[in-house]
């Protein structure tokens, strides 16, 4: 009885750590699908299901600076049935070393932001001591959709 016990716990969580990520949306800067169905997307998101967003840069003429980043979103809206957006919660505010190949945190610095299917992205850098809005930016952004497979 204890072995079977065991046995199911085992299994629960290879079955656990075995989910993946599926793609399901792709849209460049100016919101236009690149791959997916929107549909499906808002589905997901109608459905409460698990979603990712990613984002990146490329350098344009330097091939090894670039960065891809993704994050659970943390609040999802749908917005005149046709965009979604996805913010993701506040993370502490980093750069990237690229001749060194690390990454530094910043100091007292939290970083937010809200992207969309329209490709637009709502950045806000703030300074958690003080509560100044250190920057704050909209712009166009590429944005892939993950949902737990």
């Amino acid at each position: 009885m204890k072995y079977s016990f065991l046995i199911v716990i085992l299994l629960a969580c290879i079955s656990a750590s075995a989910q993946q990520w599926q793609l399901i949306y792709h849209n460049d800067k100016d919101g236009m699908a690149i791959n997916g169905d929107i549909e499906t997307l808002k589905s997901a998101v109608r459905s409460g299901q698990e979603i990712r967003i990613g984002w990146g840069f490329q350098h344009p003429t330097i091939k090894n600076i670039s960065v891809e980043h993704v994050a659970d979103a943390s609040f999802l809206t749908i917005q005149s049935d046709s965009i979604i957006h996805a913010q993701i919660r506040p993370i502490v505010g980093q750069s990237p070393d690229f001749d060194n190949g690390t990454i530094t945190l910043k100091e007292n610095l939290e970083w937010v932001f809200i992207g969309g299917t329209n490709g637009k992205m709502d950045r806000m850098t703030r300074n958690i001591i003080t509560g100044d809005i250190i920057d704050h930016k909209l712009s166009g952004y590429e944005f892939k959709w993950f949902i737990r497979k």
